[in-house]
């Protein structure tokens, strides 16, 4: 079977590939974007805690350090 191919038929074939790159290249920025705004969520939701840790931590360390000097004094 002897089978030839045209410079249309390449030209189309060659077109097919590119536009199911381009899609398969659009779906992952998407893909990307999305999982980026997650992340970005969990980390500012996440240094929010943070910072309630970090103001429960100094509470507790200035009273520590006040039953250390009446115990001390």
């Amino acid at each position: 079977m002897n089978v030839k191919l045209d410079a249309k038929a390449i030209g189309g074939v060659i077109s097919a590939l590119i536009i199911s790159l381009i899609s398969w290249l659009f779906r992952s920025v998407q893909t990307l974007t999305n999982e980026v705004a997650v992340l970005k969520a969990e980390v500012s939701n996440a240094n929010e805690r943070l910072a309630e840790v970090l103001t429960v931590i100094s509470g507790i360390s200035g009273e520590i350090t006040e039953i250390i000097w009446k115990i001390g004094g």
